[in-house]
């Protein structure tokens, strides 16, 4: 039986796309080996392989960011569109002095929170493996803990040592040393599923800021998959940007297991048959002149980016699996539109 891992990258608060992608393993029967992750990463990772996914994602779901921060009530309110700027502006002011005072953002709310999902007892009864990566401060040293590696008491000190940016009260944790976050050595440590031989590992991106180690594997295959686009803020604090990642990991890794296509929306698999179809009324100049415009490599890549466009436009949806033949004859019955893109798509044949 092949052994098939996820590692995942470490990005703040766009880690809620990770726990949408997992439940697109899940949809697909995938069983997965191992997971391995840095910072919000290693937290995702962790709840997982306690077998605590439902609660993760629950916690994602209803997660105040700025209450796990310290933020001042009024300045999580501006940014969640409660209060207008001016009202905030006593909490931006309070909550910058506590941060000034405490030295950094103290991480003890932080630690609560995700005790609700990650638990040391279960952690070490999965059957799956489990890693992460921390930095030694003094003499930043890379630190890989394998769950056999992390010291009895210590997995959520572990962790927290593997999220600790700068601008957190760095403190002695685990061995009295003082550690920073993983990804200033490894954002995305594969390479621990892949000393462990493993057959497959899915790199779940977040385009989080660290540094990326670019490592080729003599027996590992890796598959990465990355945010259709923009992710939220690494410190974001609206609630409904955070729900929207989740949304976009399930559907992004959905198109990856699936086979399907698309590249901002998920459409059940296109051929070049029926792209040629579509196509035979259009000259070459109006294609060429698309894929152009969508620095496209392929005509296919040119008409489903096209179409995309439209519906990006008319503000469709992005979460459902599409019909594209099904998209195309909705466009078709739009009213016209000066918009050469528009007008290309309803060009196309269909019967």
């Amino acid at each position: 039986m092949k052994k098939i891992g996820l590692a995942f990258e470490g990005g703040g608060l766009k880690g809620g796309y990770q726990v949408g992608a997992y439940y697109a393993f899940l949809r697909c029967h995938i069983p997965i080996s191992g997971i391995v992750g840095t910072s919000i990463g290693a937290v995702n990772a962790a709840a997982i392989v306690c077998g605590h996914h439902k609660k993760l994602l629950e916690l994602w779901e209803g997660v105040n960011p700025g209450k796990i921060l310290g933020f001042d009530d009024s300045f999580t309110a501006f940014f969640n569109g409660k209060i207008d700027k001016l009202s905030a502006l006593k909490g931006f002011n309070t909550t910058i002095f506590n941060i000034l005072k405490e030295k950094g953002i103290n991480t003890n709310k932080f630690k609560d929170l995700i005790s609700i999902v990650i638990n040391e007892e279960d952690l070490q009864k999965s059957k799956m493996d489990f890693g992460l990566v921390t930095v030694k401060f003094r003499k930043l040293q890379p630190v890989y803990l394998d769950k056999n590696d992390i010291l009895s008491g210590k997995l959520l000190d572990s962790i927290i040592a593997s999220c600790s940016l700068p601008i957190f009260k760095l403190e002695p944790i685990i061995d009295n040393n003082i550690y920073i976050d993983g990804g200033f050595y490894d954002n995305c440590p594969t390479v621990m599923l892949a000393q462990k031989n493993y057959d497959l590992v899915y790199e779940i991106r977040i385009n989080g800021v660290g540094r990326n180690r670019k490592l080729k594997y003599a027996k590992t295959k890796v598959i990465t998959i990355h945010p259709s686009r923009n992710l939220c803020n690494v410190l974001e604090l609206k609630r409904t940007n955070i729900t929207d990642n989740i949304l976009m990991g399930y559907y992004d890794t959905l198109r990856v297991l699936k086979n399907y296509d698309g590249y901002k929306y998920v459409f059940r698999h296109v051929s070049d048959y029926f792209i040629d179809l579509i196509t035979r009324g259009l000259d070459e100049k109006k294609i060429n002149k698309l894929m152009l415009y969508f620095n496209a490599k392929t005509k296919k890549e040119a008409i489903i980016k096209a179409v995309e466009y439209v519906l990006e436009k008319e503000k469709v949806s992005y979460y459902a699996i599409y019909s594209f033949y099904g998209k195309i004859r909705e466009i078709k019955l739009l009213k016209a539109n000066r918009n050469f893109i528009y007008n290309y798509v309803k060009e196309l044949s269909i019967v």
